[in-house]
């Protein structure tokens, strides 16, 4: 019964399987070469299997499908290579031909095999045009391995590396269905390769995505656990069966001494997996506090960038006449899972970080913003009283001593205005506002290209306010004015372009920070103004190139 049961449980499993890796392969790896074939291969062998334990002709009909088997193979094989053309075309033209004979001329038959054990006492033997299935399922396998091992020779690296573990599992697989030739040889032993059917398939699938698709790594050690748990359970079973036998009270200690061993192991177990799955990617608690503490350190984003490079190259031990420059010249994506997994916990530990120090330049810049919202209520309310006695001193004096002084005057309390507004919180009510409406709505000459009808997502005030301080420093820089907008799949962009003669290289980078100014008569305050608008927008504002125009401003409104 034990061996009726254990048939039974593989090909079982063997069934279940295929459907489920199938269905992985197709849904998460389907961008990969050669896994839409690999997941019509896994779906034919489960169904195959579970053939072997229908007797009559439903089981015979499903044993007739392994010629297709073989050319989803070759096709499986043909895509991984890289190869395409007429191969494949045969491949399932001759598969075709060899199951439908099968099917007409008969497969085979069940015959009694009472070494398989109760309840299963009968196993497949192809005979006459099963035969020839058969034999184009192994001509077809071989065109298969063929690629495969030509591809082999010649292949580095990673796919080397895949290539190497698609063709073990592949002789597994060519191990575990000659239980099919012990009827057709007349071997009268117990089919036990048939058992090894299930693991065929699973080391197939994890061959191909273990490379590809990190998460099969994570259940590749989850499994390394368990399997070396129930390996360790089974020894000491085993070695106490005679202990058991003479002591009343043995089985109970032996498998709560099993327990607790596999408990105490557990961590050491997972550590070995880990090594197993991820060969190259152990990652200590002193690697994981030394990047912390590095990846800290960095001031902004640039620097952050540089210092996960340059740990990653460390830690992938390569020399300073291999490490590239940049990060994104190590292909990642064609590196083993121990380096992927290492690059993995890099980049966590540096989005930890870099949310990190988001969160202190936000607290920097609302205490910041508090200081000046205090200096600049102190400034306003310590200079409107001198400036209007400046005022009326004045009265009695030339026009053109009146005329400087009011011009100051006003320059003055332009600034003080700008300071409270951007220095106090305030927020943003977005409404669908009409951009030619708001620009006609500001007045002045300005060359457009709108497209009609052109509405975003934008608090109306704001955004005045926004245009018409690009508008006053493009008027004030050059003659001429564009103002261009278009809608992008991200949102709205709007570009606010004159003709003057641009921007100093020395304050591009520091262009929307506060008392910046390209204009001689500004505040230095109307570009830092935009970039808070923006902010508060959640889009951005930045310097573009248009040709034929040396400066634009872009203000992006997100979606």
């Amino acid at each position: 019964m034990v061996a009726s049961a254990a048939l039974v449980t593989a090909m079982g499993l063997c069934a279940l399987g295929g459907a489920g890796l199938a269905t992985l392969v197709w849904r998460h790896g389907r961008a990969l070469p050669g896994t839409r074939p690999l997941a019509g291969f896994l779906l034919l062998v489960g169904g195959w299997s579970v053939g072997l334990l229908i007797p009559g002709r439903l089981g015979a009909a499903l044993m007739a499908l392994a010629p297709l088997g073989g050319a989803l193979f070759v096709h499986f094989a043909a895509a991984l290579t890289g190869r395409s053309g007429p191969t494949i075309r045969r491949a399932y033209a001759a598969g075709a031909v060899a199951a439908l004979l099968a099917l007409l001329g008969g497969t085979g038959r069940f015959v009694p095999w009472p070494l398989v054990g109760p309840g299963v006492d009968a196993l497949f033997r192809y005979e006459g045009a099963g035969l020839v299935a058969g034999a184009a399922t192994m001509v077809l396998a071989a065109v298969g391995h063929w690629m495969l091992l030509g591809a082999w020779r010649t292949a580095e690296g990673v796919e080397r590396r895949q290539l190497t573990l698609v063709l073990l599992s592949s002789g597994l697989g060519l191990l575990s269905v000659g239980g099919l030739a012990f009827p057709v040889l007349g071997i009268e032993a117990y089919p036990w390769p048939l058992l090894l059917l299930p693991l065929y398939l699973a080391v197939l699938a994890y061959a191909v995505l273990r490379y590809r698709l990190m998460a099969v790594n994570r259940w590749a050690v989850r499994a390394v656990c368990w399997g070396l748990l129930i390996a360790l359970a089974a020894l000491v079973s085993a070695s106490s069966a005679g202990i058991a036998a003479e002591r009343a009270g043995a089985p109970f200690l032996w498998t709560a001494a099993a327990l607790l061993g596999g408990l105490a192991l557990a961590g050491p177990l997972r550590r070995l997996a880990d090594r197993i799955v991820y060969p190259g990617g152990e990652v200590t608690a002193d690697d994981l506090a030394r990047w912390r503490r590095e990846l800290q350190e960095a001031g902004d984003k640039a620097a952050l960038t540089a210092t996960a490079e340059r740990l990653l190259r460390e830690r992938l031990a390569l020399t300073d006449g291999a490490a590239p420059e940049r990060l994104d010249a190590i292909d990642l994506d064609r590196a083993p899972p121990g380096p992927r997994r290492v690059a993995g916990v890099l980049a966590e530990l540096a989005a930890q970080a870099q949310a990190d120090l988001d969160r202190r330049r936000s607290f920097a810049e609302r205490q910041r913003l508090a200081e000046l919202g205090a200096l600049a209520a102190t400034v306003a309310h310590d200079l409107r009283n001198p400036m209007n006695i400046v005022a009326m001193a004045v009265a009695d004096a030339a026009p053109e001593t009146r005329g400087e002084v009011r011009t100051q005057l006003g320059r003055m309390d332009a600034l003080v205005r700008d300071l409270l507004d951007y220095a106090k919180p305030w927020r943003v009510e977005a409404t669908d506002v009409d951009l030619a409406d708001t620009l006609a709505q500001l007045g002045g000459e300005v060359a457009t290209d709108i497209p009609p009808g052109l509405s975003l997502r934008a608090d109306a005030g704001r955004l005045k306010q926004a245009l018409a301080n690009l508008l006053d420093n493009a008027r004030a820089a050059g003659g001429r004015v564009l103002l261009t907008a278009e809608r992008r799949p991200d949102g709205v962009v709007v570009d606010v372009c004159d003709d003057g003669p641009g921007i100093p290289e020395e304050i591009r980078a520091s262009l929307f920070q506060p008392f910046v100014s390209r204009s001689p008569g500004g505040t230095g305050l109307g570009l830092a103004i935009v970039a808070k608008v923006m902010a508060a927008h959640g889009g951005s504002v930045s310097l573009a190139e248009r040709p034929g125009w040396p400066t634009c401003v872009r203000l992006r409104f997100p979606s």
